[in-house]
């Protein structure tokens, strides 16, 4: 997979993302003995994969030592440097990254980002990482690119601009900066400058340079790329901070007019080239408008001797609306098509500025509600509570849910309990969490052939994933791995879980004539590192806070036919059932789908009791189910 010069390949059928960079050479001793281009190159693709999935779920970054050691070697300062660049400043490296040698591989493993508050001052983190905003403003004398808060910050003010502007045919906060940066301008010595024709090669200028005004002067004959690089860093920023002038042609220390020689420029070509660099300057609008950025070019010709020497170029950059960016943002992800792609400006606004409740949150401000049904309030009235009663952790003793489930499968399937209790033996207690598909569970395709699927959370273990299959398949570790890496992108995602996580996985086949007989099919050779592990109680609740949330979305439920999703064909066993969740999810669909289900295979139509009430707006609807 190329991304500009780097080359990064996403390795298939894995249950974390894993990110392959190709050779690196590693160990502080051998990068300093490198080319310092190629020293660049292989940071570029570290950083880029790092920054891809920081912002995917997390994930394992391997790369193929470059370099004969005989000890083992550290990353090297410039790589960690790197990567400490891409998190907030509050942070270790160490909280984000781990690295493992392996033989001839190393692994950097990349935990999810997240965007929680900052203790010391209550802050919040970007929504998202970036390698750079493109977001540049004038401070001081400076030209400055924004880093990932102050990025939000301005993002968040230019927002609240233009929520708080009567909008007509162009913006009145527009009318209102251009006025003011017209009266300004009009009354100082660089307008003056600008409304000149000619000008004495060596003169001084009666002014220094400002947060809206720069000197640029350039000896080089490639003018015109010289002029773009110029263009795009400048004119942003310009822009982003109330206007200002650009004086190319112009010593920056004496102020000494020197001119563009012009035997180097065509005063018209490069009147072009400026315009076009101005015209592909990608512009955020909060507002309704479509404005571009406005600007004045004014080429002046500068005389040494009386003979004409070349040319003073002036560009008056009026302050935007919105945002000016100097080209897309720097930052990256990996998509559900398993691709990484460089997300567009329109998409890196929309997640830097996603100001909706995180899932969690919602789900939490939902159970929390005092108007909900009387008969589930003191249940679900709060995520712990919930997670508690679903998903109790009791240290010192096994657990399986559901019970039942557990019950039919074992005595179902001779052997398998056996065959479970071989797998869980190393560790001390935990809990297993069985379904007939977690594939149907999790919105996957079902297959043919699973006897059930288990998640085993122990402790001083990471998550677990087992598929028992009836016979031995070729694909059940493909199927395997794809649950697990669903789960873990959901848990991230969707659950909300902030924590480092792996899911592994383990395919077991029972063999039906023989007892107690398992073939493990083999799953991934990384060897993740300890803090990856379920240490204590805590770490194993907020996991099963962040499963519950995944889990009572029910978006998988209603991507399939009742009959084939095996999730339902246990709901027959409750003579009462409660689907709740969050608003516009579809909870009517959903409990018609039980109600249509259980009518045709356990109940006829007069046994089903529907009660439906809308509260504040918000539908809730349980189902009241009597059994023959």
């Amino acid at each position: 997979m190329q991304i500009g010069d780097c080359s990064l390949v996403l390795q298939p059928s894995q249950p974390d993302l894993v990110l392959n960079v190709g050779r690196v050479t590693l160990g502080e001793e051998y990068r300093q003995k490198q080319q310092k281009f190629q020293r660049d190159k292989e940071k570029k693709k570290v950083v880029l994969a790092a920054c891809a999935l920081l912002n995917s779920g997390g994930g394992v970054i391997q790369m193929e030592m470059a370099n004969e050691a005989d000890h083992p070697l550290e990353l090297g300062l410039d790589l960690e440097q790197a990567l400490r660049e891409l998190i907030p400043s509050s942070d270790v490296l160490q909280a984000f990254f781990e690295t493992r040698q392996q033989g001839r591989f190393f692994h950097i493993f990349v935990k999810s980002w997240s965007n929680a508050a900052l203790p010391e001052d209550n802050c919040t983190k970007p929504r998202i990482c970036s390698v750079s905003s493109s977001l540049y403003r004038r401070s001081g004398t400076s030209t400055i690119c924004l880093d990932l808060r102050q990025a939000y910050d301005f993002l968040k003010t230019q927002k609240r601009k233009a929520q708080n502007t009567l909008l007509n045919e162009e913006s009145e906060h527009s009318k209102i900066l251009r006025a003011m940066h017209q009266d300004i301008m009009e009354s100082n010595s660089p307008f003056q400058v600008f409304q000149s024709n000619k000008i004495e090669y060596g003169h001084i200028l009666p002014f220094p340079e400002s947060h809206s005004v720069e000197f640029k002067q350039f000896s080089t004959q490639k003018t015109q790329e010289y002029v773009k690089r110029v263009i795009q860093e400048y004119i942003p920023a310009f822009a982003n901070t109330g206007g200002g002038y650009l004086f190319i042609g112009v010593h920056d220390k004496s102020r000494r007019v020197l001119g563009c020689a012009k035997e180097n420029i065509d005063p018209d070509s490069l009147q072009r080239v400026i315009a076009q660099a101005i015209s592909k300057l990608p512009v955020f609008h909060f507002c309704s408008t479509d404005a571009q950025v406005f600007y004045e070019i004014k080429v002046i010709d500068v005389f040494k001797n009386e003979n004409l020497y070349g040319y003073l170029i002036i560009v008056n950059v009026e302050p935007f609306c919105c945002v000016v960016f100097s080209e897309d943002p720097a930052s990256w992800m990996v998509k559900e098509q398993q691709k990484i792609v460089k997300l567009n400006m329109n998409e890196w606004v929309a997640k830097m500025m996603n100001t909706d409740p995180d899932l969690p949150e919602a789900f939490e401000s939902q159970l929390t509600l005092s108007d909900h049904p009387a008969y589930c309030r003191e249940q679900v009235n709060h995520k712990t509570q919930l997670q508690q009663h679903l998903f109790p952790v009791s240290p010192g003793r096994w657990q399986y849910i559901p019970e039942t489930l557990w019950m039919e499968l074992s005595s179902q399937h001779k052997g398998l309990e056996e065959l479970i209790h071989q797998q869980v033996h190393p560790a001390s207690w935990g809990i297993l969490i069985f379904s007939r598909s977690w594939a149907v569970d999790l919105g996957l395709e079902e297959k043919q052939g699973v006897l059930c699927d288990a998640l085993l959370i122990a402790h001083n273990r990471p998550p677990t994933l087992y598929t028992i299959l009836g016979d031995q398949d070729a694909e059940g570790q493909d199927y395997c791995n794809r649950i697990a890496l669903t789960l873990k992108q959901k848990l991230v995602t969707m659950g909300g879980y902030t924590g480092k996580l792996c899911v592994m996985t383990k395919v077991l086949c029972l063999n039906p004539n023989i007892n107690a007989v398992s073939l493990e099919m083999s799953s991934s050779q990384i060897h993740y590192p300890w803090s990856y592990n379920f240490v204590g109680t805590q770490q194993m609740e907020s996991f099963l806070q962040a499963l519950m949330i995944v889990l009572l979305g029910f978006r998988s439920l209603l991507r399939y036919q009742p009959e084939k999703n095996s999730y339902l064909s246990n709901f027959h066993h409750h003579s009462h059932l409660f689907v709740h969740d969050l608003p516009v999810s579809g909870k009517a669909t959903m409990a018609m789908k039980i109600r249509d289900r259980n009518i045709r295979l356990y109940m006829e139509a007069e046994e089903v009791e529907n009660v439906c009430e809308d509260v504040s707006g918000k539908t809730t609807m349980a189902m009241k189910i009597r059994e023959r």
